[in-house]
């Protein structure tokens, strides 16, 4: 299958795929909840900076908005997971972003584990991407 957008109907495909990712990502420590989920999905869906890029078998969710210091727009990745072909959702996005006229684009590497972290590291390296922040997250409630 190739990249296309997502619609409703590939919903519980991905639902499928993101408690699987959930239950090994840093995240697992709060409870996955499907309904909140497809909630946050359908808003994507429906809006025109947000994009879902599906291929069969992962899903990537991002967002174009403003670069916060001024000048442009930078498309930002919420979520990417993939069981097979990731690439060509990277690809994907990367076009996508384009469109929209996005001046770069980030995108995240979650904190598993060593192995995870290098290999995220060489493929975003070997695509050009440089690393310009790091995520810190503290629990509140």
């Amino acid at each position: 299958m190739s990249v296309r957008e997502a619609t409703p109907e590939d919903f519980d495909a991905i639902l499928e795929i993101g408690a699987r990712f959930h239950e090994f990502s840093p995240w697992r420590d709060r409870p996955f909840s499907a309904d909140a989920t497809r909630a946050m999905l359908d808003r994507m869906t429906q809006s025109d900076d947000a994009v879902l890029l599906w291929n069969g078998s992962g899903i990537l969710g991002g967002v174009v908005a403003p670069i916060y210091f001024g000048g442009g727009t930078v498309a930002q990745e919420l979520f990417w997971f993939a069981d097979a072909n990731g690439r060509e959702l990277l690809d994907a996005f990367e076009g996508w972003a384009l469109g929209k006229g996005a001046a770069g684009v980030l995108m995240i590497s979650l904190a598993i584990d060593e192995r995870t972290d290098a290999r995220m590291d060489r493929l975003y390296t070997r695509r050009g991407y440089g690393l310009r922040e790091r995520n810190y997250y503290k629990e509140l409630i």
